[in-house]
């Protein structure tokens, strides 16, 4: 009888074990919610006063952030009444204002990122015009509830930029050009495969220039690439345009590459007109710091009388 007590205990020891294994050797942790990856592209709305009497006030224009999360705090900023409720139970107000030295053509919001928990950046871009009187701007966006504590930290960037340039020749002496035939040709034998334009009467005209940003493709517009000056294209772009203007001699004034957003720029010149009835072609070739095929790149020719 004593071994059959033992064996007892032993199976009832056994099937004691088998239990706690199941009770607690096969439970599943809780699951665990892992940390953001920041930064993370906030989404949000757009939110303006058109169309309604009120307007904006108590702003101090200084490229600074509001965060709006009652409607109290947002009838300190709004003057009149009949503006589109928020619901702040589950919405923020964000309230930017700024002054732009000269006046404001467009302004873009580009995005909004949460840096942290309750760090944010919103970067925006203003294009600005010829007027010389500063103007203020004020943006206002709605987005998912976040804290009052948060901070925004307000990037704008103000455009067109003038970007520094060299002029890149491949003349074969300092002559400027020739005659031949009742038209100038200005003196750049090495370029071929250019689309002349039309001489047009117009004072502006504008239309893309040819982007390079490669030898193979340098050398597609060059009837001479074993003489062409070096270029370093990990650094540099070169910008190639050329035209047909009526009594050109080949001289270009008062040239300037500007910036307007982060993928688009301008190219403007003056190109003078001489004696009527007499073609001249002129080409343009800059080197410029990098930038990407994509790019857009507007040229904007002024005509003027012969210098």
């Amino acid at each position: 009888m004593k071994n059959v007590r033992r064996k007892v205990a032993a199976t009832t020891l056994g099937i004691i074990i088998i239990g706690l294994f199941f009770a607690f050797g096969c439970k599943k942790d809780d699951p665990v919610t892992p940390s953001p990856t920041y930064p993370i592209e906030v989404s949000f709305m757009e939110y303006s006063l058109e169309g309604t009497s009120c307007q904006w006030t108590n702003l101090a224009y200084d490229n600074t952030v509001i965060v709006i999360n009652s409607d109290e705090k947002m009838n300190r900023y709004v003057t009149g009444s009949g503006y589109l409720e928020i619901d702040f139970e589950t919405q923020t107000l964000l309230l930017a204002s700024g002054k732009a030295e000269k006046g404001i053509s467009e302004i873009t919001v580009n995005n909004l990122q949460q840096l942290s928990a309750n760090e944010y950046e919103l970067d925006m871009e203003l294009l600005l015009n010829e007027e010389t009187i500063a103007e203020e701007w004020t943006v206002a966006l709605v987005l998912e509830k976040v804290s009052e504590e948060s901070a925004v930290e307000l990037i704008v960037v103000e455009y067109p930029i003038e970007i520094l340039f060299t002029e890149y020749f491949i003349y074969w002496d300092d002559s400027r050009g020739y005659w031949q035939g009742g038209v100038f040709y200005s003196n750049f034998p090495c370029w071929e495969n250019l689309n002349h334009d039309v001489w047009d009467p117009d004072y502006e005209w504008e239309g893309k220039l040819s982007i390079i940003n490669n030898s193979e493709k340098l050398e597609h517009y060059l009837s001479c690439p074993e003489d062409y000056p070096a270029i370093d294209f990990s650094r540099y772009t070169l910008v190639l345009a050329s035209g047909l203007t009526e009594g050109n001699n080949g001289k270009i004034y008062d040239m300037i590459f500007l910036k307007n957003s982060a993928n688009q720029y301008t190219l403007k010149a003056t190109i003078p007109n001489g004696a009527l009835g007499i073609l001249g072609y002129w080409c343009i070739a800059i080197l410029i710091p990098k930038i990407e095929d994509e790019a857009t790149v507007t040229f904007c020719r002024i005509y003027t009388t012969y210098k």
